[in-house]
């Protein structure tokens, strides 16, 4: 299935020439469809890094926020909302996935703030990545891929999207 980019078409998997193009390194592991943290329970992830989940959120303003986290914790709103100055926050819909990411459900990744043109999508990273190898999908919920957190800042920045970091479990 083709992605819009600027009204270009790219194919999933043309992230890793993205990647390749900006001396981005990565090990990458193929596996079932992963579309929420249930669904990964019985794969085996053998790729060195922190397991992350990603939450794609908004406010009542429409404010919204890529937020990033260790897989395993649970996430606090209230913290979220606090650090990038946000009201009360929910979990934004299927539409506006593909309306600012063009992702759908499952498949969501910091990779894909490439289609976030408009730079309206603030960015907050697990304060616990800083230094480490993630563990991330490739704009696909059908593979992973393990990147250095300086490397995802970097493919971030490349996408002129500023980032932050914080704890907020």
């Amino acid at each position: 299935m083709g992605i819009r980019f600027s009204n270009i078409s790219m194919e999933a998997d043309d992230i890793f020439k993205v990647l390749s193009d900006l001396n981005i390194s990565y090990e990458k592991q193929e596996h079932k469809a992963i579309f929420c943290e249930k669904d990964g329970l019985d794969v085996v992830i053998t790729l060195s890094g922190i397991g992350v989940k990603n939450l794609f959120l908004k406010d009542k303003d429409n404010n919204y926020a890529l937020v990033s986290m260790y897989k395993h914790q649970k996430a606090d709103l209230k913290k979220i909302a606090g650090i990038l100055g946000f009201g009360r926050l929910s979990f934004c819909s299927p539409d506006e996935l593909n309306t600012f990411l063009n992702i759908t459900p499952g498949s969501v990744t910091p990779l894909c703030l490439m289609f976030d043109t408009e730079k309206k999508v603030k960015v907050l990273f697990d304060k616990a990545f800083e230094g480490q190898n993630v563990v991330i999908h490739p704009l696909r919920n059908t593979a992973s891929i393990s990147i250095s957190f300086y490397d995802l800042t970097r493919f971030v920045e490349h996408f002129n999207h500023s980032w932050m970091t914080g704890v907020f479990y």
